[in-house]
């Protein structure tokens, strides 16, 4: 697994994930991922390139969203395969961080 940073827009940080969010993927991230989420207050998590998620996966952005939202922040899911999109609606994440399609949407839904 893969984490990569860049600004998207003012104020606004986008992480682009790469490969499996699976038990080893979820082990390589997880300081920086959660570093990251504990400094931002508007954070677009782009799942394009990641092609499967695990429960630890799954507690990872979970975790991630509401440590930004603790902080007044949101955190919202850029683009993920429907693989992976139908494992986060199945476990009800999508319910914590919404999914976005567009980066224009997924970043006017954290800037709000």
């Amino acid at each position: 697994m893969r984490m990569v940073t860049e600004q998207v827009a003012p104020g606004v940080t986008k992480a682009n994930l790469t490969g499996r969010l699976d038990i080893g993927g979820t082990q390589e991230i997880d300081l920086p991922f959660n570093a990251l989420a504990g400094s931002q207050r508007a954070l677009i998590i782009d799942l394009s390139q990641v092609d499967f998620i695990a429960s630890l996966g799954l507690r990872l952005l979970i975790v991630g969203a509401r440590t930004v939202q603790r902080k007044g922040g949101r955190m919202a899911l850029l683009a993920p395969p429907i693989e992976v999109e139908s494992v986060l609606i199945s476990s009800g994440t999508d319910n914590v961080v919404p999914i976005w399609r567009t980066l224009d949407d997924a970043i006017a839904a954290v800037s709000a």
